[in-house]
């Protein structure tokens, strides 16, 4: 990728107020007891799904590339749009962000755009690119109430931030699509990138090793975007303005990586990573092929959490999944309130991971032994 002009006016100081004292105290433990609803039809893999306020359901399956609008009372599927590249189409539909009066921003990586999803279940033939007007591209991570979208530039190295990523540090913005305003609300760790770009590239690397010590962060309706910290493990608030306020470190005992955590990693690669192939000039979504793990690089120890570890609710909690030795017969969520202190540990059987957070909502995959991915509605 190359892009005509650099990054610029993107840096803005934080004035942070912390609460020191690392949190030694036990917090209440439970798990989310019985599903009050389970879907009867499964995914092949669910990559973005969005509760409707009359309860029904927006899910996207990315290796089917189908989107679909389902009533889980009623028991009913059907599905939206059409694979293609035109107007109402899509190739790999994505994450699901909610706007305002049920409308719903789709992600469609393939065609490297955001599609506007009308309350009635059409696709508008609106859509946002995936590169800036700067030139930089966007992988969005989260929309609030306003409509402003936000990611960061984590594994990109392009003119203007090379010292940056090569320290590992990227600034987090949010794009306020009617002014064509793009501000930075912070800073985020990510494994540092090695070399040098030539003037007018892009380079992209947003994969990165197994078990990489990375910040993970979502975006509540209100625009507040929690941060979880992999080095010193803690909850960073970030809002408009000079403002933060950071929870006390959490302490815990990292886990070595042996033998079984290798094999559970090159296991969940090959059975929810996600590779493009050409098909009779069609684009497909597929499974990759396994990794091998000796030809990989491995730290000694995993860090706090894992990638995409970090969900928000709609009251404004941030949800992290805990990094867990393999075969371990629970996972563990820690619950972070406002203030960045953690206020209790939710926990989940190994075959289930938390997808999505409605009003009073939590939704969860099942993974049965085919690898097939059937969704349950909890009560939180």
């Amino acid at each position: 990728m190359h892009i005509r002009r650099c990054l610029a006016g993107t840096v803005m100081a934080l004035a942070g107020l912390s609460l020191p004292a690392t949190a030694h105290a036990q917090v209440p433990r439970a798990d989310l007891g019985s599903p009050r609803a389970r879907l009867a039809e499964p995914f092949s893999s669910l990559a973005g799904l969005r509760e409707l306020s009359d309860g029904r359901l927006l899910a996207a399956d990315a290796i089917e590339q189908s989107l679909w609008i389902i009533d889980p009372v009623r028991g009913t599927r059907d599905q939206l749009g059409r694979q293609g590249q035109g107007p109402g189409e899509y190739e790999m539909p994505g994450d699901l962000f909610a706007l305002p009066g049920d409308s719903t921003l789709m992600l469609d990586r393939l065609n490297r755009r955001l599609t506007l999803i009308l309350p009635d279940g059409r696709l508008s033939t609106s859509t946002i690119s995936l590169r800036h007007p700067a030139g930089f591209p966007i992988f969005p991570r989260g929309v609030d109430a306003e409509g402003r979208i936000y990611f960061d530039l984590a594994g990109i190295m392009m003119p203007g931030l090379e010292d940056a990523a090569a320290a590992g540090r990227a600034p987090l913005l949010r794009w306020t699509l009617t002014a064509g305003a793009v501000d930075t609300l912070g800073f985020v760790q990510f494994p540092p990138m090695a070399g040098v770009t030539r003037p007018g590239e892009v380079r992209v690397e947003l994969g990165g090793g197994p078990y990489q010590g990375r910040d993970e962060w979502s975006v509540t309706p209100d625009g507040r975007v929690g941060v979880a910290r992999h080095q010193d493990y803690r909850v960073e608030w970030l809002a408009t303005g000079r403002w933060s306020v950071s929870g006390p470190p959490i302490e815990y005992t990292p886990v070595k990586i042996g033998g079984a955590e290798k094999e559970a990693w090159a296991d969940a690669m090959a059975t929810r990573g996600l590779v493009v192939e050409e098909e009779n000039g069609r684009r497909r979504v597929g499974r990759p092929p396994r990794p091998d793990v000796n030809r990989v690089e491995w730290p000694d120890v995993m860090p706090p959490f894992l990638a995409q570890a970090a969900r928000a609710t709609p009251e404004g909690e941030l949800w992290v999944e805990r990094a867990g030795p393999a075969g371990a017969t629970q996972r563990v969520w820690d619950v972070f309130d406002q203030s960045g202190r953690r206020v209790r540990q939710v926990l989940l059987p190994p075959d289930r991971r938390i997808v999505g957070f409605g009003s009073g909502a939590v939704y969860v995959i099942r993974v049965d032994p085919d690898d097939l991915e059937w969704l349950e509605i909890y009560t939180r």
